[in-house]
């Protein structure tokens, strides 16, 4: 805008310039030192200024006019460069000698990651690596104190600079291996101490992620080792445990044996004790009959013995008595 002003203020002073100096312009081309008619000098400033003229009001009718999204609100600046007001949602007018610059009061997402070069560090001094997800919002209401304060670059002086602080903070009071134990603690932890830090500059935050946690490879490397000796700890115990189990198995079955065997025996002798007492000879002879094949019809015995089915009975030995 500056530049077609000083165009157009240059090509109507050379027109009028040209025009005081008309009549020495004529005798110079009458004289033949020029080949330009002296009205055409005069013709081309006016159409230079006049071109430039339009071109300004064209371009300034154009941006006179300009619109705010849904989730955005418009800063407006005069020529001075100082703020002037906001302008909300809609098509708004912006004066020629002003200028609007949009800002957006929707959720905002931000990543940042903390590699290598910009790793955490635990309370441990070990290197804690992670990308961090920050979804944040400014208040639309207070944009203008925002803007007053802080200026345009209000997201690098503030939110670039206090995010990766917060967090380095936070992992700095864990040990190494509470880290990943403790994501979901050290997640919200991050959220409540950024929400204290941009409150103040009207910048709510929405919430926080943490993602690809990790740690250097020397430290992954010990804690594979570590868990390697854990594991390898908890198969021999479970040996133990199962050698123990068989054992105390065999000795459960051991004393059920004995037991069952003194049970047994105490059953036999008390039943002999029974049997004795009820023993008699005509029992005993009866028992030894049932004993025998039914098929039997001729019994042997021996001399100078008791035939059992004939109890009480002796034998009288051949060539003998009658």
């Amino acid at each position: 805008m500056a530049f077609t002003i000083i165009v157009v203020v240059v090509g109507i002073c050379y027109a009028l310039y040209v025009r005081r100096t008309f009549p020495a312009r004529v005798a110079a081309f009458e004289a033949g030192e020029t080949r330009r008619e002296p009205h055409s000098y005069e013709l081309a400033g006016w159409g230079v200024a006049g071109a430039f003229g339009f071109l300004f009001i064209l371009v300034t009718g154009w941006l006179m006019f300009q619109t705010v999204g849904e989730r955005e609100v418009g800063i407006v600046y005069n020529f001075s460069g100082t703020i002037e007001g906001k302008r909300e949602k809609g098509v708004k007018f912006i004066p020629p000698w002003a200028s609007m610059e949009k800002e957006n009061i929707g959720i905002q997402h931000e990543e940042w990651n903390f590699g290598k070069d910009n790793a955490a560090v635990s309370l441990d001094q070990q290197k804690v690596f992670a990308n961090l997800a920050v979804n944040y919002a400014v208040d639309g209401n207070n944009v203008l104190d925002l803007y007053r304060r802080v200026g345009r670059s209000w997201k690098t002086i503030i939110v670039d600079a206090r995010v990766p602080q917060v967090f380095k903070e936070v992992t700095s009071e864990y040990q190494t291996q509470e880290i990943t134990a403790n994501r979901e603690k050290l997640r919200r932890q991050t959220r409540e101490r950024l929400a204290t830090e941009l409150e103040p500059y009207d910048i709510s935050v929405v919430d926080v992620f943490v993602t690809n946690l990790g740690f250097s490879q020397s430290y992954s490397d010990a804690i594979e080792a570590k868990q390697k000796q854990v594991q390898d700890a908890q198969r021999q115990e479970a040996k133990i445990r199962e050698a123990k189990a068989i054992g105390d198995q065999k000795v459960a079955t051991a004393e059920r044996d004995a037991t069952a065997n003194i049970a047994r025996a105490r059953g036999e002798a008390t039943a002999n004790r029974l049997r004795q007492k009820s023993l008699t000879p005509l029992l005993v002879q009866q028992q030894a009959i049932e004993k025998l094949n039914p098929k039997v019809s001729i019994i042997v015995c021996p001399p100078a013995t008791i035939c059992i089915p004939n109890a009480g009975v002796t034998p009288v030995p051949q060539g003998g008595g009658n």
